[in-house]
């Protein structure tokens, strides 16, 4: 969540104080961050003083300093640590905190893209299954990579009638995605539907070449050509 803050000046940003007596500021072209309490003196310009200040880099002051003003609950404990402990320990409570939440932040940020590229990736493949199961029917079943259950079951009443639907399946590939799309769209019943008439075409069509097997498996030895 990105801070919200204000500019007081050409280089100073400050953080909403919202009653704090100290809350974070930071002067983002020389690469600090302070912390500043209100000192309400008559006739001076400001009405602050720095509690502390640490150089941190222009590269990472926006990150420290978006650190320090997402937290308002510490400021004064903030403010109450320099004055007793001195700089170093602040810039071990604030700086090295914002860093090490950083790269936290940054590494669980490129596992999640990879973890979202790997399942864009495995969305993009569609496998074909053979389901034998102990006393249930014979199945074929399509399933997408990124997914833990089939989006396709087909089922059959002996073993010989699945095996001539997997002799065209097997060749349609490169359809499986399209298959995917029309089982979302329409539901199991329309692709298998699409299917049967598919292998039935093809039958006919391998028969008028004088191209299939003898048995209940016209497409046997049928290898996807045309």
């Amino acid at each position: 969540m990105s801070a919200e803050f204000r500019s007081t000046g050409a280089a100073l940003l400050e953080a909403h104080r919202s009653g704090a007596s100290c809350w974070p500021a930071a002067e983002p072209e020389e690469g600090s961050v302070l912390l500043l309490a209100a000192a309400p003196i008559t006739g001076r310009d400001r009405a602050y003083r720095e509690v502390w200040r640490s150089y941190v880099g222009i590269e990472r002051v926006r990150t420290v300093f978006e650190w320090m003003s997402a937290r308002p609950e510490e400021w004064d404990l903030w403010g109450r640590v320099a004055t007793l402990f001195g700089d170093s320990a602040l810039h071990t409570i604030i700086v090295e905190a914002a860093e090490r939440e950083a790269e936290t932040a940054a590494i669980e940020a490129e596992e999640a893209r990879l973890k979202e590229e790997e399942r864009r990736l495995l969305s993009r493949k569609v496998e074909l299954y053979i389901l034998d199961p102990k006393a249930k029917r014979p199945g074929l079943s399509l399933e997408s990579g990124h997914e833990t259950k089939p989006f396709f079951v087909m089922r059959f009443s002996e073993k010989w009638e699945r095996e001539r639907v997997l002799d065209w399946l097997r060749w349609q590939k490169d359809r499986y995605l399209d298959f995917r799309d029309l089982c979302e769209a329409e539901g199991q019943l329309a692709l298998e539907r699409l299917i049967i008439a598919g292998m039935r075409e093809t039958e006919a069509q391998m028969k008028a070449q004088r191209r299939t097997s003898g048995g209940r498996r016209p497409l046997r030895f049928w290898r996807g050509e045309a």
